[in-house]
Parts: C-alpha cells; structure tokens; sequence
C-alpha cells in the first residue's frame, strides 16, 4: 500500500499523522509513505525522525488581510501545485492523507484532480481554510467533534475522534514515570508546556511560580521551547525551586503520566493527549488560533470538569498560582478531573482512520478493473 500524508505546521497537525502511521505500519510491514511539507517546516524533522521520506514545497501560509506579498504568496503556491503534481505522479499514492495545515492545499487539491482518493482529518471543532477548501471533493472527512462546524457533505463526514500515538494509550505507571524522571512522589508535580513552539506568556508565568514556591512545595517540568530556553534555564537556575527545563520535550506521555497538572496551550493534540492519559489540566488557549479554537477547545474541556482554564491575558503568574495552590491542595478534585478527562477520550481513532484508509483503498482497487 502507498499513501501519502501531507499537512503540518505545528505540533497539532503532525501528531495525528504519526499516530495514523503507526497504526498504518502495524497492519501493513510493507507500507510506502512519502510525507510532503513545508521546506524547513517543522514536519520535515518529524518526518525524517519517523523515517518518512520527505517532499518539500515552497508553499507560504497566507493571511486573511489585504497583504503586498499576496501576489509572491499565490506564485509560491501555483508552483507548490505543480510541484504536487510531479510528487503524485512519480510515487502513485493509493490515498493522500491531509491532516491540516496551509502546507496540505497543494496535495490535496491536485490530487482530488487527478482522482486520487483523498481523506481529510480535522482536529478542531471548526474545519481549518485547507480542509474547508478541500471538503467538497474528498472522499472521506474525518472529524474529531460531533458538533464540528463549517460546510461540509454530511454523507462523507465520519466521526472519528482525534488519533493519539501509542504511547499515551499505554502510558507508564505514575510511580515508574516519576522514578524515571527523578521526581519525588510525595511532593506534588506539575508539567508547564506552551506547544510545539513554546509559548511566551506561560513562560513569563513559570518564572513567577519558580520564586511563589518552595522546592518542597511544588516540582515544576518546564517545556519552554526553543526560541526561549536559554532564558527560561537561567531564570530557573536563579530561582529558589530549580525546574527541571527543556526546550522540547520528546517522551510526553512518560512526562504528562508523572505528574499531577499539566499547564499547557489547548491544541487539538495536546487536549487528545491529556483526555486519553486522563490528566488534569489548567489551559490557557492561544488568543490568535485560527478562528479561535483553542478557546472551543478549552470550553469544551472546562464543561466536562476536566480542565480549568485562564485566558492568555488573565494568566499571570500570581493568576496560576491561586489555580495551582487550589487543586494540589484538593486531591478529590484532582481525581474527579482527571476522570472526567478520560471521558472524552476517543483511544480508537488511529484505528478507525486506519482501518478507513485501508477499506477505501481495497475499494477502489476493487473498482478500478470493472471502471476501466
């Protein structure tokens, strides 16, 4: 079987597209993917780490203003098609597997052209721009809410939930993962985490918690992303409680499994994450998501009890302080979060996407001797 994911951007769209490739590799050792991106895109070292071969576009994400770079953008994109086209032609995928993102117009678009089978995943309560102008050719929509909003064929939307890796699914017991990352399980624990790329206002807070609390009061794992590490390991190397920092984070599920609150963005991802490993959570939506559905996201998680959430202009360090001290202090409520959390788990959508791909690719190959 050949299929071609294609999508990326950020954290929320790759994580998918892994969790449905080892689904896809545990059912067929002799699968072919091909994975195209953005050049320099972040989903080109999740490819190479995962070892998929890589296609790069040129392609730039777009705004929805007036811009002087519009024409260079739309150039860049006509030639991102025509490089799709060349992509499609020489690996002859069986599917194209779109999880989102500016990068996955070009795929897609060609490809429903071409009468390639095209599947798209949502992770979000609205379509995302790309899935909203592909959904009218493809030939499956995969949604991860109920209620997801925007205009779409019903008759070709399956709900699905969004697909988690393995890992969160099968995470370690709480008392192995604290052991193996140094923890010391009679003091409580919390994980900060501001997405793929960090985020600047939980940053700034984390650096306030390091001085409100005692070492013994509260062991902090902060995710600080990159572009702010080197600050975030200073600022805790001068605190009185000495975090335990990184600028990226690869075993999250053994991290967000060791302790007992996770502060982090409201990604499509991170929220799949958390649900499927049951985890208490305070979010704090990105105010600029696209159509604002980190908020959606965290509301949604609030209404079930699992989450509290603090929007970014309210989360000041003093802010996320009052939640923390609130909750390590209530281990019923903790318990209670966390099992509401587990309700909204959906821990079988990497194999319904799967099994989806693999049904319509058998279909179609069924189909295609009687078509001609």
């Amino acid at each position: 079987m050949r299929i071609m994911i294609t999508g990326g951007g950020t954290g929320g769209h790759t994580s998918p597209a892994l969790a449905v490739i080892e689904e896809l590799r545990r059912r067929d050792p002799h699968l072919l993917l091909q994975w195209i991106g953005k050049r320099g895109g972040m989903e080109e070292e999740v490819a190479r780490r995962n070892n998929v071969p890589f296609r790069a576009l040129p392609v730039e994400g777009w705004s929805r203003r007036k811009s002087p770079r519009m024409a260079w953008i739309l150039l860049k994109l006509a030639y991102s098609m025509a490089r799709a086209w060349m992509y499609l032609k020489v690996f002859q995928p069986q599917a194209v597997f779109g999880v989102g993102g500016y990068v996955s117009l070009p795929a897609l678009w060609v490809a429903q052209r071409i009468h390639i089978v095209t599947l798209l995943h949502e992770q979000n309560k609205r379509l995302g721009l790309a899935n909203r102008l592909c959904a009218g050719r493809t030939t499956r929509l995969l949604l991860s809410y109920p209620e997801t909003e925007g205009a779409y064929p019903r008759d070709r939307a399956l709900l699905t939930g969004n697909p988690v890796r393995h890992a969160f699914l099968h995470p370690p017991e709480k008392e192995k993962a604290q052991e193996q990352l140094g923890l010391n399980p009679h003091i409580p624990a919390i994980l900060v985490v501001g997405g793929s790329q960090g985020a600047h206002t939980l940053n700034e807070a984390t650096v306030h918690l390091l001085r409100e609390f005692k070492p013994e009061e509260l062991q902090v794992i902060w995710s600080a992303g990159k572009a702010e590490y080197t600050q975030a390991r200073h600022a805790a190397e001068e605190a009185p409680n000495k975090a335990k920092v990184h600028a990226f984070i690869e075993d999250m599920a053994t991290t967000c499994a060791a302790v007992d609150i996770v502060v982090s963005r409201a990604g499509a991802s991170m929220t799949a994450e958390l649900a499927a490993l049951g985890k208490p959570s305070i979010l704090v939506p990105y105010p600029f998501a696209a159509d604002n559905h980190q908020e959606h996201n965290a509301r949604a998680f609030q209404a079930a009890g699992a989450a509290e959430v603090l929007l970014d202009n309210e989360c000041t360090g003093e802010r996320l302080a009052e939640h923390i001290r609130s909750l390590i202090s209530d281990t019923d409520r903790l318990k209670s979060m966390g099992e509401a959390a587990k309700s909204l788990a959906r821990p079988l959508a990497a194999e319904e996407i799967a099994e989806t791909i693999i049904q319509i690719v058998y279909q179609e190959s069924e189909n295609r001797p009687e078509n001609g």
